[in-house]
């Protein structure tokens, strides 16, 4: 087990309504992906990371990650990254030892 280290995971999907797979040419196929990475100690969260997307196209089964993304598929990628919050989850650690740091100045006035 390690005891720190990074991981990924997806915050949202969507299928891309007006976006056509430039590999087979079928429209409303294509699933644009948005993951999400964090920094962990002890497998507990302590700092979001960076956000980055993937697309697969059910049909052909052909995936682009950004670098490679079509710009129609790559504006259904910002269009859904825009939107997607990064969860408060990501920071749990940082709020826990606040608490434990807060409830140890406390605990010397009562």
């Amino acid at each position: 087990m390690f005891l720190a280290g990074k991981k990924n995971t997806e915050l949202n999907r969507e299928t891309a309504s007006k976006v056509i797979c430039p590999n087979c040419t079928t429209k409303n196929n294509t699933v644009v992906f948005v993951f999400g990475s964090y920094k962990h100690l002890l497998q507990i969260p302590f700092f979001a990371g960076s956000k980055f997307g993937k697309s697969v196209c059910n049909n052909c089964k052909q995936t682009y990650d950004l670098s490679t993304m079509p710009d129609a598929i790559k504006l259904a990628y910002y269009e859904l990254k825009e939107v997607t919050k990064t969860p408060f989850w990501f920071y749990i650690g940082v709020v826990a030892i606040k608490l434990l740091v807060i409830i140890k100045i406390l605990s010397k006035y009562y």
